[in-house]
């Protein structure tokens, strides 16, 4: 069901869901001996690249796919014009400031941490190709010495593009750049509601055929380092998930589907993880179980979790509008809320998973803290985050009493 404004409370839990689930996610990176985090332990962990692992099978195409449904609310209510205004006002504005504001501190400690991850690869430091051959045997070409001040630093973040990191927000670069080049398609789709109204439950499996083809014809050649201008595999990757969230949302027959197929869906994406994990530890280790296992896996887990939030997270309250407000800063925010104190945090003598725990819940308060007392009351945090404007109480109505 729908709240009284209209909106699905199940798809606003979705969208907290995955923007919370981040903490876990990048606070798990810095133990993981899959590249890349900003900053990395010492030690690291297998259990944390299982985990990480399986994570990023469907975290950022459900991310995608959330906003292809949230496009087509925004475009039937504010029509192109206003949708591409839209656009810039929630994307492009973030993207800025974001990159501007917290990009220098995390390229900062990037780069102190022997790690460099620019928009034309990666590099590492000699003491940290150990780690990395766990998972790279070759290795990873060697990082430059780095020993700057940051105020020696700072200025060569907005004057070199070596230096330049868009970190996380590469997001909001990609939804931003996608949204804008499909939007004749997505006005197209959007007056043809009817367009599927004939479908068996085997459509709903679809998507799976163009995500492998691109993991298995694109993936060893674009592996992906975010830099949007040769990244033809995520861009390709991600649209789909982008044109499926469109299509869920202004095509009801298609949504009862994937509503009705979360069971199967659930039950295939378990079968392809295990594959997956299988050829992780090296027990069937085929590069084409691991590509179109992913592929599989993706979409079954994206569409298992949108048929069970429909089905138990109908409830809406004070709560989850304070959640769903909080969402879109805190994806901006807490990157530089793991990095900048994790950097300190992981040399400090304590277990892996003493410092996993710790940091995530650092992490978290300074985010929350940061959100509710220095961003949500304010009108200028709030329009470089991309929040709507505070409603003034000014312009409530007012009931005289006769």
């Amino acid at each position: 069901m729908n709240d009284a404004s209209g909106r699905r409370p199940d798809i606003d839990w979705l969208r907290v869901f995955a923007v919370y689930l981040l903490f876990v996610f990048h606070v798990g990176k810095v133990f993981d001996p899959v590249p890349f985090y900003h900053i990395r332990n010492a030690d690291l962990s297998f259990g944390m690249l299982v985990v990480c692992g399986f994570i990023s099978l469907w975290h950022m195409p459900l991310f995608f796919l959330l906003a292809g449904w949230s496009a087509v609310a925004s475009l039937q209510t504010r029509g192109t014009r206003g949708f591409v205004v839209e656009r810039v006002r929630k994307l492009a504005i973030p993207l800025l400031a974001g990159s501007a504001l917290l990009g220098p501190p995390i390229k900062y400690l990037e780069l102190r941490s022997g790690l460099d991850l620019n928009h034309a690869g990666l590099w590492a430091a000699a003491p940290l190709q150990a780690g990395f051959r766990a998972v790279i045997p070759t290795g990873l070409p060697l990082a430059k010495p780095f020993d700057e001040s940051f105020l020696t630093f700072l200025p060569t973040f907005f004057t070199h593009l070596d230096r330049f990191t868009w970190a996380h927000l590469w997001f909001l670069a990609y939804l931003f750049s996608l949204t804008l080049l499909y939007l004749p398609a997505l006005g197209w789709l959007l007056r043809r509601r009817d367009l599927l109204t004939r479908l068996r439950p085997a459509a709903v499996y679809l998507p799976i055929v163009p995500l492998a083809v691109v993991q298995l014809t694109m993936r060893s050649r674009w592996p992906g380092i975010y830099n949007l201008y040769n990244d033809w595999a995520n861009v390709a990757y991600y649209s789909v998930y982008l044109v499926a969230g469109f299509l869920l949302a202004s095509q009801p027959t298609l949504a009862r589907l994937i509503e009705r197929e979360w069971k199967r869906s659930l039950t295939i994406g378990l079968g392809a993880a295990a594959a997956l994990l299988l050829a992780v530890l090296g027990i069937a280790n085929s590069p084409v179980v691991l590509l179109v296992g992913s592929a599989v896996a993706g979409w079954c887990f994206v569409v298992a979790l949108v048929g069970l939030a429909r089905r138990f997270l109908t409830s809406s309250g004070p709560a989850l509008r304070y959640l769903s407000e909080s969402a879109f800063p805190v994806y901006v925010l807490h990157q530089a809320a793991i990095v900048l104190p994790g950097y300190f945090l992981i040399r400090l003598p304590m277990g892996i998973g003493t410092r996993f725990v710790l940091l995530m819940l650092l992490s978290l308060s300074l985010t929350l803290a940061v959100y509710q007392w220095l961003v949500r009351p304010f009108a200028a945090p709030r329009f470089l985050l991309g929040m709507k404007p505070k409603a003034c109480p000014l312009r409530r109505p007012v009931v005289l009493s006769a």
